[in-house]
């Protein structure tokens, strides 16, 4: 892989996104590099980093929305960042912008924060007593390394409709279990104002090589993305959610609390 195409973005000082370290293998590492290619108006609005109130509320949001199974409300983000309520209001508006959350039109209540959401998706993923609904198969593979403890992720064939099931082990390092052995994953590469609404629709689980095949064989128009084995879809999902709740460092190496 030519370092020029590795690009990132520091979400917080000595934090990169997607990590890169984390996929080894080749198909995994071009799946990122066109992840990055088909977002790269997204990735210069990182060039200027989060303030840190909007990554304390990033982060508190993603917290609570994984202890409580929910979206939290303003007042539970106010209560635990001591940070008035009006004020976290601007924040998400602002984190909206950044493609890290998505508010219910005219109003302040949170329908997604990477990698969850309230709407029916058809992949779920069992983490620590809540079964909450991810936005796609790669979010949903990325939580375990998220939030540091395994999951189980359960979604369907996205062709057949047979139910797909992945758990983890290592705090998602590695699978522990997969129902289908040949199961794949499409990443699609498709951006357009968010990826809710763009690629993480196509971004599914395949119980087999020939279903994926069948299914990209009935779109309307030749869809550009990855086809990726369990293995290397776990690589994409920890290169891009494993650095979200990471602490940042500081230039002695030691880090900041998050």
């Amino acid at each position: 892989m030519n370092p020029a195409r590795e690009r990132a973005a520091e979400i917080r000082p000595g934090v990169l996104r997607p990590a890169w370290s984390a996929a080894t293998t080749p198909a995994a590492r071009q799946a990122l590099a066109g992840r990055m290619t088909a977002r790269s108006g997204l990735l210069v609005k990182w060039s200027h980093a989060l303030e840190t109130n909007e990554d304390i509320v990033w982060r508190t949001v993603l917290r609570l929305y994984a202890a409580k199974g929910r979206p939290p409300s303003i007042d539970e983000i106010a209560a635990t960042t001591g940070i008035d309520g009006g004020r976290v209001g601007a924040l998400l508006r602002k984190l909206q912008l950044r493609d890290l959350v998505g508010l219910d039109a005219g109003t302040e209540t949170i329908w997604l924060a990477y990698p969850f959401t309230e709407r029916a998706t058809g992949h779920r993923v069992e983490l620590d007593g809540h079964v909450l609904n991810a936005l796609c198969a790669i979010d949903a593979l990325g939580v375990a390394a998220m939030y540091g403890t395994d999951v189980t992720v359960e979604s369907q064939c996205r062709s057949c409709g047979e139910t797909i099931r992945v758990t983890t082990v290592d705090v998602g390092r590695a699978l522990r279990s997969v129902s289908h052995p040949e199961a794949v994953v499409w990443y699609d590469f498709a951006y357009t104002d968010n990826a809710a609404s763009s690629c993480c629709p196509a971004i599914a689980f395949f119980c087999s090589d020939g279903h994926l095949q069948r299914w990209l064989g009935s779109q309307a128009s030749p869809r550009a993305g990855a086809r990726l084995d369990m293995n290397e879809a776990l690589e994409v999902g920890r290169a891009i959610f494993g650095p979200v709740l990471a602490a940042a460092r500081q230039d002695d190496g030691s880090e900041d609390l998050p």
